[in-house]
């Protein structure tokens, strides 16, 4: 549920405060009722997190966690930095096929049924490690018909031969999908709305499991880098504390957080991605077309909050 969309003259930890007590006046206009207030989730900007300390002085249940789906990204992201060839690969050979309808023809008349090579798109959560397996599954039909083009033509052409001709390449794809391939299918189970708390840190659980797992120096940074996101994650050792007590993996309540048995009844669907953030943003994109001429901010504020709740009753839990 949104309750409010402003817009801020600086980002930083003091207006985000702010903004924060503002919209929860508006859910209770009579008093804020701190203690009812047990969940801050954010991204983990700097900014947020020291906003994330403020409040907790006057919010003394509130548990803080930052978008998990978001550290998944950025694990993906360390998968990219450490196969720089596979990046080479994905960025050159989609440009071959960019605005060329004659390559475009060829392609699909070389290998047809093949969709054409994705692009990778760096703000887009897993797109480069679906963008890597495409490559994995169909690298000898995309080698075939690059080698048929002729290098002279674009230089994106030139760059993916050479990179085609690296004897390391198709066994950088075949690491990258035996022991990454499963980080999309994970971000896109989290993405969805009303996951269950204990559903949504068993995946994370079994990211972990599966990343430890990964042999060779290159698996070794992306197990560390997905360690040192949840380390950072401080929150996210309660949830899963709250969760196994809710699952009935616990027998006592050892938690350092003021949260009263009843209090963590309401941690069933504690969500722990900024999924729906996200989606308010596209939004709000949608609505800022080259056909509008005027409109106030209060005005796209106020369609935004409806928007973004037009739908809530499809997610509400009884």
């Amino acid at each position: 549920m949104l309750l409010n969309s402003e817009v801020l003259n600086k980002a930083n930890y003091s207006n985000i405060s702010k903004l924060f007590e503002k919209s929860l006046n508006l859910l209770w206009p009579e008093g804020i009722q701190h203690d009812s207030v047990l969940l801050f989730l954010s991204d983990a900007a700097p900014y947020m997190v020291k906003a994330a300390g403020a409040i907790k002085a006057f919010y003394s249940k509130i548990l803080h966690i930052t978008c998990l789906a978001h550290g998944l990204h950025l694990t993906a992201e360390e998968v990219r930095k450490c196969f720089p060839n596979v990046d080479k690969l994905i960025s050159n050979v989609k440009k071959i096929f960019l605005k060329s309808p004659y390559r475009v023809a060829f392609f699909k008349n070389e290998a047809p049924g093949l969709p054409l090579p994705p692009k990778s798109i760096i703000t887009r959560w897993w797109t480069w490690l679906n963008a890597a397996i495409y490559y994995c599954e169909n690298i000898e039909q995309i080698r075939n018909i690059v080698k048929q083009l002729n290098p002279d033509d674009a230089i994106s052409i030139q760059m993916s031969q050479d990179v085609l001709a690296d004897k390391s390449l198709d066994t950088n794809l075949i690491y990258i999908k035996s022991n990454f391939g499963f980080l999309p299918e994970t971000i896109k189970c989290l993405e969805k709305s009303g996951v269950p708390l204990n559903d949504a840190i068993t995946l994370i659980e079994n990211t972990k499991i599966s990343l430890k797992k990964c042999n060779g120096q290159k698996g070794k940074p992306v197990y560390e880098k997905f360690k040192k996101i949840l380390s950072k994650n401080e929150g996210f050792d309660t949830l899963s504390k709250i969760s196994k007590i809710l699952n009935g993996e616990s027998e006592s309540i050892e938690l350092e957080e003021d949260l009263s048995p009843n209090d963590l009844t309401f941690f069933k669907y504690a969500p722990i991605t900024s999924i729906d953030a996200e989606r308010s943003f596209s939004r709000y994109k949608n609505l800022l077309t080259d056909k509008r001429r005027s409109m106030l901010f209060e005005n796209i504020a106020k369609i935004i909050v409806i928007q973004c709740n037009s739908n809530l009753g499809r997610y509400l839990i009884y």
